[in-house]
């Protein structure tokens, strides 16, 4: 798809919640996402409604094992929109990181990561944030691929042994359709570049201005390998 065909689709974005997980590794996707808007007069609309509109380039919903309440690791409560037996097909799926504890727990979930990897399948994206590449690791998702996490469990996922290759120097890495992210705010920046890819340089600068996050670039401290 160009960038001309994809300016007015609007994806379907599910994240992946769980007991545990680093808070912002969740809001900081959401909110680039939900934030983002086609023009610069609905980026404007965005701001001032207390609902956001129900037509913008992303729809972000969440998923939790059985669809109730989860804690972070913060000890924030967030409801899930869906359960993995009620949510629908996503075009983007973002995994969140945390503490290690609480990533091998969710690992350890048959039916979390039967959810996982079968969404996977349908999504045109798949994301990680911080040690939530572990969760994609362990799923089979970064098989011989390039891919980076939080710098305290590099190791970790080098040690998967599955031709994973780290990015240890990068704040995100895109190898194909899927992107990787370092620790805890990285996802933020791994969000916008998802924007600049889907919609355009413009608008994820735009987005970016928008939260304020000023450190964003063109691709100016990623590691892009397209691998088909």
């Amino acid at each position: 798809m160009t960038l001309g065909e994809s300016m007015r689709k609007s994806y379907k974005v599910g994240i992946w919640i769980y007991d545990g997980m680093d808070i912002l590794d969740y809001a900081g996707p959401a909110e680039v996402l939900a934030l983002t808007a086609y023009s610069r007069l609905q980026q404007t609309v965005l701001l001032y409604r207390r609902v956001l509109p129900k037509r913008t380039p992303f729809q972000v919903k969440t998923i939790s094992e059985d669809g109730g309440m989860i804690k972070s690791h913060a000890g924030t409560l967030v409801q899930a929109d869906y359960s993995v037996s009620t949510a629908p097909a996503f075009d983007i799926l973002i995994v969140p990181g945390g503490p290690l504890r609480a990533v091998q727990k969710l690992i350890k979930s048959r039916a979390a990561m039967e959810y996982i990897l079968s969404s996977s399948k349908q999504a045109e994206v798949i994301c990680s944030v911080c040690s939530g590449a572990l969760i994609l690791a362990e799923a089979g998702l970064l098989d011989g691929k390039k891919a980076t996490t939080h710098h305290l469990v590099f190791s970790y996922l080098s040690n998967k042994k599955r031709g994973i290759e780290v990015i240890k120097d990068k704040v995100a890495v895109k190898d194909g359709r899927i992107m990787t992210s370092g620790g805890v705010s990285s996802g933020i920046h791994m969000s916008l570049f998802l924007v600049e890819t889907l919609f355009g340089k413009e608008t994820a600068l735009r987005t970016a201005k928008t939260i304020e996050y000023n450190s964003y670039h063109e691709n100016g401290n990623l590691e892009v390998a397209e691998e088909e």
